[in-house]
């Protein structure tokens, strides 16, 4: 008996040890990280640029240094305390280095209100986009799943969009579009909306769906896992996806069963053929 008492003492003990090394070495790991993250910014960027993700149209050094300080960089911590092999490099190359899809003859606008050197380029969110049903919004800057860098939402209306904002606020929200794009642009921050211009009327049922079934009459709770097809737990580009598979049609998506979708590369989770995939028409700068 005594025996068996020492021998669990021991593995107790043990199991301690290698927990606190394994925290110590997270611990040393995430302190280098954030000491040398200014070169790692500065890698990435290059490596963006070289394999013409990156270019002078779509991303200034600048932007792309903020969004890595400000939201990317943070997400990346995150992720990588329970991904000891993770490395910034690869984080920040399968979040597509921060450069929204854009399909050939897509040509968004972009501004701010502020703007007056062309007025048909202004994209404040209150002047110069005309909000549609059904339209993805895609953030940068921001972050609501910790450990997955951007937000994504969907619009229900010319004034309202359907969103999960995050863990504290725990479910899927009616938030006013003034309230999402004051929230979601401005200093570094910026939405990239997407719309499905081969299909208005499946996107208006996407959003309707959204409203009716994930929202008023069952609202999901705030939680991310593999089970894409669970209506509970969901998160925000989870929710988006199912609002388009449940509500449109399945033919709108890519087919997943076990995986998490990511905000920043949700539109790629959208079936190309048939005119489903998203086409990328506004970044939206300011409110």
């Amino acid at each position: 008996m005594k025996k068996f008492i020492l021998f669990s003492l021991f593995s107790i003990l043990l199991i301690t040890a290698v927990g606190s090394l394994k925290s110590q070495a997270s611990s040393t790991k995430s302190g280098n990280e954030i000491s040398n993250q200014n070169s790692f910014f500065n890698k990435a960027y290059q490596q963006g640029r070289a394999k013409g993700i990156i270019n002078d149209s779509n991303m200034t050094y600048d932007e792309f240094i903020s969004l890595c300080k400000n939201s990317v960089f943070p997400a990346y911590l995150q992720a990588s305390q329970t991904d000891s092999t993770l490395t910034f490099e690869k984080y920040i190359a399968d979040d597509h280095y921060e450069v929204p899809e854009q399909q050939p003859g897509d040509t968004p606008t972009t501004g701010s209100a502020n703007d007056n050197t062309n007025p048909m380029l202004r994209t404040a969110a209150h002047s110069g986009y005309s909000m549609k049903a059904g339209d993805i919004l895609i953030c940068y800057g921001t972050n609501s799943m910790g450990r997955f860098v951007g937000h994504a939402a969907i619009a229900s209306s010319s004034n309202y969009i359907m969103e999960m904002p995050g863990i504290s606020y725990g479910k899927a929200a009616h938030t006013s579009k003034a309230t999402f794009f004051k929230r979601n642009s401005g200093n570094g921050k910026y939405v990239a909306v997407y719309r499905i211009n081969s299909h208005p009327n499946y996107a208006d049922s996407a959003s309707t769906y959204a409203y009716n079934h994930m929202f008023k009459n069952t609202n999901p709770k705030y939680g991310i896992n593999t089970h894409v097809w669970q209506k509970s737990p969901s998160y925000c580009s989870k929710y988006v996806y199912l609002a388009y598979a449940w509500g449109a049609t399945k033919k709108a998506i890519i087919y997943y069963d076990n995986n998490i979708i990511p905000p920043h590369t949700l539109t790629y989770y959208f079936n190309p053929n048939s005119g489903w995939k998203p086409s990328y028409i506004h970044k939206i700068t300011s409110y």
